[in-house]
């Protein structure tokens, strides 16, 4: 069933055509990833969709009955009143009907016969209506949904006057959850949101009853939540079955097919206009003048877009950094009474790449600009390895010069050519005319991937970076995203984009329960790890459970030497992960030493690097064997642990 549809929807704004003529449909129960560059026109779509803006041609048609929730239709949050009040006020209708249903139990008390009868008749139909609508959870819902979107318990009578900008966006969103619409249009609901609270409204996304349209940048919300993915690309749409990764492989099939057809014309019309000029006057000028015709009644194809597959061979670097790249020794900071970080102890070595996670307001950003030297800490020290050559990209953007241009930035702060300026601002998506805007006109997303230019120009062979993809598209993301992982160098990085730290990251350092925990690998093996380590604690309280139900002193006894076998398999396994852990990274390091040409100048040195590590496989190789073993052992136990 088709709960919404646009017939040939158009929307210009001046002499910009924004969207030219689109049809779109979405089915019942779909979740759509709307998705398209900075400018493309989603959020003047969703707003057309929504009634919020009327096209300049074309219409907009919502199925009878369907109730349809848009942030911009949300009424204003009253200051005054808790967070608490603002989101049980999208159970007005429900605590309307339960306040009916104490008036007629407060009636019914007092009558009796017919009507009576007919009191009882209509409470049975209210609470019946009452129950299907979820008037009994409702406050369990609001609280629910409240902590999902990241708000404590004890902010939930705190007033609205007293949150940020960001939280009162947050909240919001929470009412506009809460009032569970049929068809629900979000435009980039996980902006403000930490990575726990993003994957929160990915699974009530994924268990929402209605259908959802939704815009967003992030890729991996989009993997996780959209069944289809709908893209706006020069005014016009074009939907792909599946997630994120299905619309990639299907868009880099139609992208050549476009180019293959577009090449091919391109080769019939110079064929044709080589002929109309060779037999133009002479005596096949009638069949000429027949194939000019055909030329000018020809439908060209338009070029294929940019190919943003771009390559990051030679990023400078000025020099060579020593092996330690950063200290952080026992750093601590407070701002009055609150702590935000406290006796923080890591190093990062020559060329990892470090991704430091954790929900808002756990200090991530403090820590970096603590690194950077931006601020002080209160304890602790800060050290940089030798001939390391920092940069630091901060959410502000501070270092652009704003009265010039695109291009003015890029030549007057380094040693380049007109020539060598412009391809590499062409590689950050700064193409033709672009280059000759002024900085202060530019996006924040523009501004972003400028400023990242800059610093990887310096030839800084350590990158301290502080959200590097925010306000940015997914082409810009994908930009970014493989210069990293093509820079040579050092980095530390804050982010909530999943996706760019899956891509770059191989190391990341978690703000856990007030502590860091440094997981070796990128995101997606951080959150495996994570839910291994739930899971652990699932069977554990099981089993704890398990043990107190049964009664017999043999049995406990058998229970508590088997829970006693467990964990010592665990804490076996776990110190083998992390000695293997040691061992492939040591690995790396003696291929990474053992593939430079240089090592076999010194006969002696490249001989002893060789036998380490023959000797380092042999015990990998034993390592695993046992780590397998014991693996079994594991899974053995705890089958006779549920018997």
């Amino acid at each position: 069933m088709i709960v919404l549809q646009s017939r040939k929807i158009s929307k210009a704004f001046g002499e910009q055509d924004v969207l030219k003529g689109i049809t779109f449909s979405i089915k019942k129960h779909e979740r759509v990833g709307l998705i398209g560059g900075n400018g493309s026109g989603k959020t003047t779509f969703l707003r057309c969709l929504a009634g919020q803006l009327q096209p300049d041609q074309g219409e907009v048609m919502v199925s009878t009955d369907t109730t349809l929730g848009y942030l911009e239709q949300m009424p204003e949050l009253e200051l005054g009143i808790s967070a608490w009040e603002a989101v049980m006020q999208s159970f007005a209708y429900l605590m309307e009907q339960r306040r009916s249903l104490r008036a007629m139990e407060e009636k019914m008390a007092r009558v009796e016969g017919q009507e009576l009868e007919r009191l009882m008749a209509a409470y049975a139909r209210v609470t019946e209506e009452y129950e299907r609508a979820g008037g009994y959870e409702c406050e369990s819902t609001a609280r629910h949904i409240l902590i999902g979107m990241g708000f404590k318990e004890e902010e939930f009578d705190k007033e609205l006057d007293h949150f940020s900008g960001g939280q009162k966006t947050r909240l919001n969103l929470a009412r506009l959850l809460a009032l569970s619409p049929d068809l629900l249009l979000l435009d980039e609901p996980t902006n403000h949101l930490d990575m726990v609270s993003v994957e929160w409204l990915e699974g009530f996304l994924q268990a929402y009853p209605g259908t959802v349209l939704v815009v967003s940048h992030d890729r991996m919300f989009l993997d996780h939540v959209a069944t289809r993915v709908a893209e706006i690309r020069g005014g016009k749409l074009k939907s792909y079955e599946g997630n994120y990764s299905m619309y990639i492989q299907k868009r880099q099939a139609d992208d050549l097919a476009r180019q293959r057809a577009y090449d091919k014309q391109q080769e019939e019309i110079q064929a044709t206009e080589e002929y109309i000029r060779r037999y133009g006057a002479g005596i096949k000028a009638r069949q000429a003048r027949g194939r000019m015709l055909q030329l000018n009644r020809l439908e060209r194809l338009q070029a294929p877009g940019q190919n943003l597959s771009i390559r990051w061979d030679h990023l400078p670097l000025r020099r060579q950094s020593a092996q330690d790249v950063l200290t952080v020794d026992r750093v601590s900071k407070s701002y009055g009474s609150r702590q935000v970080l406290r006796d923080f102890t890591f190093t990062i070595k020559k060329g990892e790449k470090w991704a430091l996670i954790g929900p808002n307001g756990c200090g991530k950003s403090t820590l970096l600009k603590i690194i950077a030297g931006e601020i002080q800490a209160d304890a602790g020290q800060v050290r940089l390895g030798s001939r390391v050559d920092m940069a630091y990209f901060s959410q502000a953007h501070e270092t652009l010069h704003m009265d010039g241009t695109v291009l003015d930035e890029i030549i007057y702060n380094f040693d380049l050519t007109i020539e060598q300026a412009r391809t590499y601002l062409g590689s950050m998506l700064f193409c033709g005319d672009d280059v000759f805007k002024r900085v202060r006109d530019l996006s924040g997303g523009e501004q972003g991937r400028l400023a990242i230019l800059k610093i990887i120009l310096t030839g800084a062979n350590f990158l301290i970076l502080d959200e590097p993809t925010n306000h940015l598209d997914i082409d810009s993301r994908q930009v970014v995203e493989e210069m990293l992982a093509a820079y040579p160098g050092t980095i530390l990085l804050v982010s909530h984009d999943r996706y760019l730290i899956d891509q770059v990251a191989d190391q990341v350092l978690a703000f856990e329960g007030g502590q860091l925990k440094r997981y070796w690998g990128n995101y997606s093996y951080y959150a495996r790890k994570v839910q291994e380590k739930l899971h652990q604690q699932e069977r554990e309280e099981k089993e704890k459970q398990a043990a107190q139900r049964q009664p017999e002193q043999k049995y406990y006894s058998e229970q508590k030497e088997i829970q006693r076998m467990l964990r010592q398999r665990r804490v076996e396994i776990e110190a083998l992960e992390d000695s293997i852990a040691d061992l492939e990274y040591r690995q790396k390091e003696l291929e990474d030493i053992l593939s430079d040409p240089q090592i076999y100048a010194d006969a002696n040195a490249s001989k002893e690097h060789q036998q380490e590590y023959h000797c380092l496989q042999i015990q990998l190789s034993r390592h695993l064997e046992k780590w397998e073993s014991l693996g079994k052992e594991l899974l053995a136990l705890e089958d006779k642990l549920t018997q």
